[in-house]
């Protein structure tokens, strides 16, 4: 039975995520202290993660497409979690634990909840179609006890996918070359017409940082480090 134990063990597969991180401008420390350095440095247990950076292009959809290559390029990849430089994970206070639980969901597409950054409102940076004509519409409430939404539309902050999408959906997976829609509605349009669900996890929340930090449930605060 010894053999048959240690053939079982070898075919249990962790899942290896590569933490894709677009990157522009400057980062505040808060973030490099809290979401960024826990996910670089702290080893986990149940699945193993890299941390992939890209910088000085200037475009945010190239800079996503590279990073989406760059991971496919390592086969041992299972997932890649979009990690942009202006979400800190809020709760849970591990980023570790906060990307187990989107792993937990076993779903080709699993974000988690922030707000989106605008002059007012901060509307939760997640949308569905407009039922009465063309765009979309915020997403402000959902069913009181469910915490797994779905939607038509994310931002990318803080969002895993499965590799398979990358596999099923063709490249340019992510395209900004109009005013409207931006590089993640694209993406996200592309998803749906290849059959695949957008969900979010409100158990996993964050705060979207610019001057001012704005917080999962739309209160305001400066910057802590």
């Amino acid at each position: 039975m010894a053999w048959l134990e240690a053939e079982t063990q070898q075919r249990i597969v962790i899942p290896h995520v590569k933490i894709a991180i677009p990157h522009w401008g400057s980062v505040s420390l808060e973030w490099a202290k809290r979401t960024f350095a826990p996910l670089d440095r702290d080893p986990q247990p149940d699945f193993e993660k890299q941390t992939i950076l890209m910088r000085g292009v200037l475009n945010v959809d190239t800079e996503r497409n590279e990073l989406v290559k760059e991971a496919l390029k390592d086969p041992r990849t299972t997932h890649i979690l979009f990690l942009d430089t202006d979400n800190i994970v809020e709760q849970p206070p591990d980023p570790n634990q906060a990307l187990r639980l989107l792993l937990a969901c076993n779903a080709p597409v699993a974000s988690g909840l922030y707000r989106a950054k605008q002059k007012a409102g901060f509307f939760y940076a997640m949308w569905m179609k407009n039922p009465s004509g063309a765009g979309y519409i915020p997403i402000q409430g959902w069913t009181e006890g469910s915490n797994w939404i779905r939607v038509d539309a994310i931002g990318l902050g803080f969002c895993l996918l499965k590799r398979e999408v990358f596999e099923r959906v063709p490249y340019p997976w992510f395209k900004w070359d109009t005013p409207s829609p931006s590089e993640d509605f694209y993406f996200c349009e592309q998803l749906i017409k290849y059959g695949y669900e957008i969900r979010v996890l409100t158990d996993v929340k964050c705060s979207h940082v610019g001057t001012l930090k704005v917080h999962y449930d739309g209160s305001i605060s400066t910057l802590e480090v």
